[in-house]
């Protein structure tokens, strides 16, 4: 996989008509996931979410894919954008590629989680990504991308 530039994307929301209007700054890359046969799952983009330490999935939705979440499960402390809960998580794996090098598999850490919502993407969190990747952003106009773009390469840790 070679340096992918991927936009930011910016999308303004009124939420509460008596509140004030909110800009929603956005980086999601395409991904597969692979079932446990190696069959590639695609998924709506997935979000790089800086503020999470881990890449997490909702469980309802793996299992929905065909994906392999594992039995044992354990409660942890979540702070969210909604809040802070307490949720029961699966400590698990993800085996993803990116359809520009689909060649390339990547194993990514993962919790999935019984509370988050099956529409919630794929959130790429930090623990071990950016062991696998070098992640810029840049938010310098460009008319492509007016919010800037964020910059994935591998680094030496990838496989």
């Amino acid at each position: 996989m070679l340096p992918y530039r991927l936009p930011i994307t910016r999308t303004v929301t009124d939420p509460d008509p008596d509140g004030p209007i909110r800009t929603v700054l956005r980086a999601a890359v395409r991904v597969e996931v692979l079932t446990p046969s190696g069959l590639p799952v695609a998924l709506d983009a997935a979000a790089i979410d800086t503020g999470a330490s881990y890449t997490t999935m909702s469980a309802v939705r793996a299992r929905a894919r065909g994906l392999a979440v594992p039995a044992e499960s354990s409660r942890i402390p979540l702070t969210t954008a909604g809040g802070r809960a307490t949720a029961v998580v699966h400590d698990g794996q993800l085996r993803v590629r990116f359809p520009q090098s689909s060649d390339q598999v990547y194993t990514l850490y993962c919790l999935f989680s019984e509370a988050m919502p099956p529409n919630t993407p794929l959130l790429l969190g930090l623990n071990n990504f950016i062991d696998l990747f070098r992640v810029t952003f840049d938010g310098r106009f460009a008319p492509d991308a007016p919010a800037g773009h964020v910059t994935l390469e591998p680094t030496d840790a990838s496989p």
